[in-house]
């Protein structure tokens, strides 16, 4: 698994949502938490508001049951079992706070010291009732050991709620501590976790990017240097990687530019130079009674004037097929024609150097979709080469014929017995400005002639590539659609 810019940054901010995310979780447990226990005292509260409005009640009911005795008055009676329904109906909805064994069992013995109480009374009314005075001494004895019981009884469960009651305000607390130094020290662990994640990240990026500045004032200053091998992200490693490609390529295209302007230089210079002494002759005088030498000196001003346009067209038809603004005529053609004008038009040179050129055209040759100006310039430039490599009393042979794998194109190949190329140079022998350098024996030229073929073959819809052996001549070959 390659550790990429992205998957550090992502896995820097999981880090720290995590951590955020934990915290989350505990913060949430613990108020959940804390939110029962705040629940808890509030119920605790009402349960000792309970247990105290009880408390208060039986003295009030305690009250009107010694008012009733004494004075047998009907309204402290109904006054009494007032209160009684009422205390009735409040020990019934109380009961649902009593949630422990120990608050159960006092609440009910409660209940039961309060119906002890009741019975009491009734049986004490039945007494009086009959005639007798009231209150007994055995009733009051009794009255108030039942009174005595039932207020225990209530006593006994507020101190066990106000007892619960502090212990969860006690934990309330705790935990409300705990939150806060686990929030704190979580906050804190995040910033640094955050820092040092941010820290070595920003380091390695930062290290790379000022040794690319570096290195890009360097390539700025013309000396093509390179990056050695980082320890940074996948990304800032692939950055340096083609920085080093692109400066390969610079340092490349550096040589390849000196190269041209040497070329282009020698290639203008050349035919200016032959232009500006024939002309600096006729305009001296010379050879004034001499008119065939001055014939002479104007026809070769007419050949260096058109291999001066020949090497100007050359450069600007180069630069339009690189901005895709060459323009075409094409049309449904012969390749014949084409092969053979191309031929004639370099037959002259093949004299001079005693070449056997051959032809061996296909008889089923089909017709092409072509312009016929560009691919003559096509030919022209591949069996002038030839011509230029093979050496006297050698053989350029020109074959056509429809491809066997592929029958909707037409292959050329256009061969010599010269002196070859080596695999170096077959790998750039179709770039721009690249010529073959033989040390004495180099051709002069631009450079452009193969470039711009392989620009006008490609554009056709075709392909052209070259087979070659040093020692055992080359053969170009090209393919051109059917028509």
């Amino acid at each position: 698994m390659k550790f990429t810019l992205l998957i550090r940054l992502t896995a820097g901010y999981m880090v720290t949502l995590l951590l955020v995310i934990l915290l989350g979780v505990y913060v949430a447990f613990n108020l959940n938490r804390l939110s029962h226990l705040i629940r808890g005292t509030a119920s605790d509260g009402t349960t000792i508001s309970q247990m105290q409005h009880l408390r208060e009640a039986i003295f009030s009911q305690i009250s009107f049951e010694k008012k009733y005795l004494i004075s047998h008055d009907r309204d402290f009676w109904n006054k009494f079992w007032e209160i009684h329904q009422r205390f009735v109906n409040d020990f019934n909805s109380n009961a649902s706070g009593m949630n422990t064994p120990r608050k159960k069992k006092l609440y009910a013995e409660a209940r039961q010291f309060y119906e002890q109480y009741v019975s009491l009374f009734e049986d004490e009314n039945v007494r009086v009732a009959q005639g007798k005075n009231a209150p007994s001494p055995h009733y009051t004895k009794k009255n108030d050991e039942i009174l005595d019981g039932f207020t225990g009884r209530l006593t006994e469960i507020i101190n066990i709620v106000r007892a619960e009651r502090e212990r969860k305000i006690l934990a309330s607390g705790q935990i409300s501590s705990r939150v806060l130094n686990m929030t704190i020290f979580t906050a804190v662990l995040t910033v640094i976790a955050g820092l040092v994640i941010s820290f070595f990240n920003t380091r390695n990026i930062n290290q790379s990017i000022v040794i690319l500045q570096k290195n890009t004032k360097e390539i700025a200053r013309g000396n093509y240097v390179k990056i050695p091998k980082l320890k940074a992200p996948t990304e800032i490693k692939e950055l340096a990687d083609a920085f080093n490609r692109m400066s390969e390529q610079l340092k490349q295209l550096d040589e390849i530019k000196s190269d041209f302007i040497n070329h282009v230089s020698h290639e203008l210079r050349t035919p200016l130079t032959a232009i500006k002494e024939a002309s600096s002759m006729l305009l001296e005088g010379t050879y004034r009674n001499s008119p065939d030498k001055q014939l002479q000196l104007l026809n070769i001003t007419k050949e260096e004037c058109d291999r001066l346009i020949q090497s100007v067209n050359r450069i600007l038809d180069f630069s339009r097929m690189e901005a895709k603004m060459m323009e075409y005529r094409f049309k449904k053609s012969s390749l014949a024609p084409v092969i053979q004008s191309t031929v004639s038009k370099l037959t002259p040179i093949a004299r001079r150097k005693k070449i056997k050129i051959q032809l061996k055209p296909s008889p089923d040759l089909p017709l092409v979709n072509i312009d016929e100006e560009r691919i003559g310039q096509v030919l022209e430039n591949l069996i002038g080469n030839a011509l230029k490599f093979t050496p006297k009393k050698g053989r350029v042979v020109i074959q056509t014929r429809p491809l066997k794998r592929d029958r909707s194109f037409v292959g050329l190949a256009v061969t010599d017995t010269g002196a070859g190329i080596t695999r170096e140079n077959i790998r750039v022998i179709f770039d721009k400005y690249s010529r073959i350098d033989d040390g004495d024996q180099t051709v002069p030229g631009s450079g452009l002639g193969l470039s711009i073929a392989k620009y006008i073959v490609e554009d056709h819809g075709g392909n052209i590539w070259v087979k070659s052996e040093p020692g055992k001549g080359s053969t170009f070959f090209f393919t051109l659609p059917i028509a």
